[in-house]
């Protein structure tokens, strides 16, 4: 029961963290979508030796 309570006590608490940081942050939302631009290498599938997209060794 106490295990419950401390779990439930630390979702609140994260809730309440990530309230925070929304009010403090009203650009929030323009960062969020400016994070991945299609020239970002991370947005892209990954690529193989032959430039083609890849999802790894295939079995």
């Amino acid at each position: 029961m106490a295990k419950q309570d401390r779990e439930r006590d630390q979702e609140l608490a994260d809730q309440k963290r990530r309230e925070q940081e929304l009010e403090g942050s009203p650009e929030w939302a323009d960062r969020a979508a400016s994070a991945r631009t299609p020239e970002d290498p991370r947005a892209v599938a990954p690529r193989d030796a032959g430039g083609r997209p890849s999802n790894g060794r295939q079995f």
